[in-house]
């Protein structure tokens, strides 16, 4: 009884993990600690297209995907939407 619960209760924790990855879209890069990138998907073709306009942005490579999440802030401008445009807020990724 106790195995079945503890499988069941992996289930859930791996599918909320899996959930959450499918919705993040506003990413960190490893070699740029402040701009974020926010785009409408999380396939490996969003994520190339972020690192596209993270790379535009910086003027340099920022590396590969460190981070994401749903939202973006920065008090200096460094939300990054899917057409390059800088932002203070992104949200609803």
């Amino acid at each position: 009884m106790k195995k079945t619960i503890s499988i069941i209760l992996m289930m859930i924790f791996l599918s909320a993990i899996t959930a959450s990855t499918a919705l993040a879209k506003c990413y960190r890069f490893q070699n740029e600690g402040e701009i974020q990138v926010c785009v409408p998907g999380d396939s490996f073709s969003d994520r190339k297209k972020a690192m596209e306009i993270c790379k535009k942005a910086k003027g340099s490579d920022c590396g590969s995907v460190s981070s994401y999440s749903s939202s973006c802030h920065s008090n200096s401008n460094q939300c990054y939407d899917e057409n390059g445009n800088a932002k203070r807020d992104l949200s609803g990724y």
